[in-house]
C-alpha cells in the first residue's frame, strides 16, 4: 500500500476513535474551556500518532518469534500449500495512483472552496459600511443575519437600528476567544482529510462548544439567565449557516437552551479526560513499526529433510541479473531520517503477481504486515542463514510452515515504502548481512 494512503487512513482511524470516545464522555460535560482545548488536541495528535515510530522509538518491540526446528510438524511436508492470497492477474494498472489522483482532486475542490469563501468575506466587508468599536468592527452589509469573523461584527443593513446588544456581546465573546482561528484550523483539516465523515459531525461539536463559551460570556457580564434565555427561544427560526462563520442563531439553540440550564458538571467528572490517554497509547502501539531483530533463530538440528546448501536461487520466477534495479551496498537517501543508508539486499523489478521461491529449503519464520517492509517473508535455513523478501503483493505460505527449495512462497507486489511493483531480497548469515548475488547459481 501506498505510503501516503496509508497514512491518511491511520490519521483518519485515530481521529474517530478519539472523537467517538469525546462523544461518549465527555460531549455533555459543562467544562466548556476544556472541552474545547481537547477538540483542537484531536486534530494535532490524530496527525502525530501515525508518525509513533520514530517519535517513540523506545516503545517499538522486537516482534519476531521464530520456531526451533524440534517445535515443527515435518508433516507439514506432505500438506498442500494453502493460498492466503491471490497475485493480481493485471498489474499494469496502478490502483494507488488512482485513489491518490481521486484524493487530491478533491482536494483541490475542498481548497478552492475555502479559499472563495475566505475571499468573499474579504470583498463584502470592502463593500459594506464599517463602524469602528472598542474591541473590534462593526461591518453593516447585505447579509441575512448577525455573524463574527475574526474581529469583524456583520449585521444586516435593516437590523443596524434595532438589533438586540445582546447579540453583539455574544459575537464580541466570540471574537475574544479567538474562535475563527479554530474554525479555520478545522476548515484546513477537512480540506486535507475530507474523506473522513465523522469530521463532518466534529465540526458541529466544536461549534457548539464555541457558542457555550460565548454564552457563557454574555452571563458574565451581568445579563440576567432569563432574560438571555428569552432572547435564544425567539432565535429558533434560523437560516442554513456558512460553517466558517460565528452565527448567533445556530441550529443548536435547544443545546445551548439545555446547556444554559444544566447543573454544572462535578469536578470528578474531569477524571473522564484521561480515558483519552490509553486509547492514545494502544493508536501509537498499534502504528508502531516493530523492530525487527537482527540474529539468526535457526538453531542447528539433524533432520535429513534439509539441504545443507546456502540460499542459491533467484528469488523471482521468470526473472534475470539484468532485472536488478538496486544491488547490494548501493548508498541511498533515508526520507525519513535524512541521512545515507547502505542497500542491504538487492531489488528485483517484475510485474505484480509474479511468483516469489524459496531459495533454499527452510521454515517461514515471519509472513505479514511490517510497516515500511510491506508483505514481509522471513525465512530461516541451516547454517545461520536467513533470508528476507518485502514488498510482496500477497503470501502462498504460513508461519511455521516448512519450506522446500524452489516453492512458491509469495507474490511480487508494492506493499509497503515502495515505488513500484518490485522484490527487495535479503540475505543473512548470523544476523549479518550478505550479498545475495555471491549466492545464486
Amino acid at each position: 500500500m501506498n505510503n501516503m494512503i496509508l497514512y491518511l487512513i491511520q490519521v483518519a482511524t485515530a481521529f474517530s476513535l478519539l472523537y467517538l470516545l469525546y462523544i461518549v464522555f465527555l460531549d455533555k460535560l459543562t467544562f466548556h474551556n476544556v472541552n474545547r482545548l481537547v477538540l483542537l488536541l484531536l486534530l494535532l495528535v490524530s496527525i502525530i500518532i501515525p508518525f509513533s515510530n520514530n517519535l517513540f522509538p523506545s516503545i517499538t518491540s522486537k516482534i519476531i518469534e521464530v520456531p526451533l526446528f524440534e517445535q515443527v510438524d515435518l508433516n507439514i511436508f506432505n500438506k498442500q500449500l494453502q493460498v492466503i492470497e491471490q497475485p493480481l492477474i493485471d498489474s499494469s494498472f496502478n490502483y494507488s495512483s488512482l485513489l491518490i489522483t481521486i484524493y487530491w482532486l478533491v482536494f483541490s475542490v475542498f481548497l478552492i472552496r475555502f479559499l472563495a469563501t475566505v475571499r468573499h468575506l474579504f470583498v463584502l466587508r470592502s463593500h459594506s459600511k464599517v463602524q469602528q468599536k472598542k474591541g473590534y468592527q462593526l461591518v453593516i452589509s447585505k447579509v441575512p443575519e448577525i455573524f463574527s469573523y475574526f474581529n469583524w461584527v456583520f449585521i444586516p443593513e435593516d437590523k443596524i437600528d434595532h438589533y438586540d446588544k445582546q447579540i453583539i456581546e455574544h459575537e464580541k465573546a466570540h471574537i475574544q476567544l479567538k474562535h475563527s482561528w479554530d474554525v479555520i484550523l478545522t476548515e484546513v483539516y477537512m480540506t486535507f482529510f475530507w474523506f473522513n465523515p465523522l469530521l463532518y459531525f466534529y465540526r458541529k461539536s466544536l461549534k457548539a462548544v464555541h457558542e457555550f463559551q460565548a454564552d457563557k460570556g454574555v452571563l458574565q457580564n451581568g445579563v440576567k439567565t432569563s432574560q438571555y434565555l428569552q432572547l435564544l427561544m425567539q432565535s429558533l427560526e434560523v437560516q442554513k449557516p456558512n460553517n466558517l462563520y460565528n452565527y448567533f442563531n445556530q441550529p443548536i439553540l435547544k443545546k445551548r437552551v439545555t446547556m444554559l440550564t444544566k447543573p454544572k458538571s462535578k469536578l470528578m467528572s474531569k477524571l473522564l479526560y484521561f480515558s483519552l490517554l490509553p486509547v492514545c497509547a494502544l493508536l501509537i502501539s498499534a502504528f508502531t513499526k516493530p523492530i525487527i531483530e537482527e540474529n539468526s533463530f535457526m538453531n542447528a538440528l539433524d533432520i535429513s529433510e534439509f539441504v545443507m546448501t546456502p540460499p542459491s536461487l533467484f528469488p523471482v520466477k521468470n526473472a534475470l541479473k539484468k532485472d536488478i534495479t538496486a544491488h547490494f551496498g548501493d548508498k541511498r537517501k533515508n526520507p525519513k531520517l535524512n541521512q545515507g543508508i547502505v542497500h542491504t539486499g538487492i531489488d528485483i523489478r517484475a510485474k505484480q503477481g509474479t511468483p516469489v521461491i524459496a531459495t533454499a529449503d527452510g521454515v517461514i519464520a515471519k509472513a505479514s504486515m511490517e510497516g515500511d517492509w510491506g508483505n514481509l517473508i522471513i525465512m530461516t535455513h541451516r547454517d545461520g542463514y536467513e533470508t528476507w523478501y518485502a514488498h510482496l503483493n500477497g503470501f502462498n505460505v504460513s508461519e511455521k510452515q516448512i519450506i522446500k527449495k524452489g516453492d512458491i512462497i509469495g507474490y511480487v507486489g508494492n506493499t509497503g515504502k515502495s515505488s513500484g511493483p518490485h522484490l527487495h531480497y535479503e540475505v543473512k548469515k548470523n544476523g549479518n548481512h550478505l550479498n545475495p548475488l555471491d549466492f545464486i547459481e
